[in-house]
């Protein structure tokens, strides 16, 4: 997440949205093969680009690599469906000088291939492009360039993008204020469907995340996240480790949002 210093303020409500039934399938990844990708992310800043690239490749996608400048590249993933109606994911996993941006923010984009993995053995509606961005902290660089490679027909197809942003270091929250109210609602229906205590914590005055170029491009989204007034300190600091992640809290953002996708491929157009 690319803070914005001195402006801390953290706004929590919690979500009420009735669950709604749906019969959807995904492929469960194991609790220590989630926590293995989250600690291959202990590399220096310049094997980061690589480390995601060989994880997404484990899992049967060749990844492909999008430039965005003389030192990153966004690396893309993507498991076709049976429309090009895209859902897109993403997590940045570049990190702050400081610590060595594990909640922020490899673990969201450690993720990616799990969520590749729980979704691949099951027929799909939509296509589903998974991107692990470039140079975020930087200005959301990776993402705006991204979005703005989309042609204009490219962008109409795309019916989500889901910003998983510094998790693990409580349950899941979900950034309300910026997120697309149906999108909200979606993954509320799956959360009361698998008791998950599912809350809304806004970070405006916070920070910004690659949600915002997507917004901008009239695209619906929705942010991810777990941080609190009580663990916003970790981020940009010395403690930004894996010893800062709360695993079975990693875990359960990790089954969440694999329910989530399924969820949306069933429920939009």
């Amino acid at each position: 997440m690319a803070l914005r210093i001195g402006l801390i303020s953290i706004v929590l409500a919690r979500l009420a949205c009735p669950a709604a039934a749906a019969e959807i399938h995904i492929d469960l990844v194991s609790p220590s093969l989630v926590r293995n990708r989250l600690e291959r992310g202990a590399v220096a800043h310049h094997q980061r680009q690589a480390a995601i690239s060989d994880l997404l490749k484990e899992v049967g996608c060749t990844a492909t690599e999008q430039r965005v400048d003389k030192n990153s590249a966004n690396v893309i993933c993507t498991l076709p469906g049976q429309t090009d109606a895209t859902i897109m994911v993403g997590g940045h996993f570049d990190y702050a000088e400081r610590g060595r941006g594990i909640v922020d923010d490899w673990s969201g984009a450690s993720l990616l291939p799990s969520l590749y993995e729980s979704l691949k053995g099951n027929p799909r509606r939509h296509t589903f492009v998974f991107v692990a961005f470039a140079a975020e902290e930087q200005g959301l660089i990776g993402s705006k360039h991204y979005v703005k490679s989309l042609a204009a027909e490219q962008k109409t197809l795309v019916r989500a993008f889901i910003n998983l942003e510094c998790l693990g270091l409580a349950p899941p929250k979900v950034w309300v204020h910026r997120s697309t109210p149906a999108l909200v609602g979606f993954l509320n229906d799956v959360a009361s469907s698998m008791h998950v205590d599912l809350q809304g914590v806004n970070v405006d005055k916070v920070g910004d995340d690659d949600t915002h170029p997507f917004q901008s491009a009239h695209i619906p989204v929705i942010s991810i996240h777990s941080v609190t007034t009580e663990t916003l300190p970790v981020l940009h600091s010395e403690r930004d480790t894996i010893g800062s992640i709360q695993f079975d809290d990693y875990y359960a953002a990790y089954r969440l949002v694999a329910y989530y996708l399924a969820y949306l491929d069933v429920k939009t157009e």
